[in-house]
């Protein structure tokens, strides 16, 4: 039971973090792009968190919100 306990703390703990990553790509978004619109907010909450560490390492490189989204969608 003791390990069932610890078992469900790690994945919210996991689960966590994973909000709190797509929380501040999303600030990250809002502040390098005008007019992030909820389909922008949307496609963040619905993507993998490993697409998410990939977009947040080359942000620089992406030139608009329309180009976000294509690799949002990918």
């Amino acid at each position: 039971m003791v390990k069932f306990f610890k078992y469900v703390e790690e994945q919210g703990k996991k689960e966590g973090e994973k909000q709190g990553e797509k929380k501040l790509f999303k600030k990250l978004i809002k502040g390098n792009f005008e007019g992030c619109d909820d389909k922008i907010i949307e496609l963040i909450d619905q993507a993998e968190i490993s697409k998410i560490e990939e977009l947040s390492g080359r942000i620089s490189k992406i030139n608009d919100l329309k180009e976000l989204e294509e690799a949002l969608k990918h």
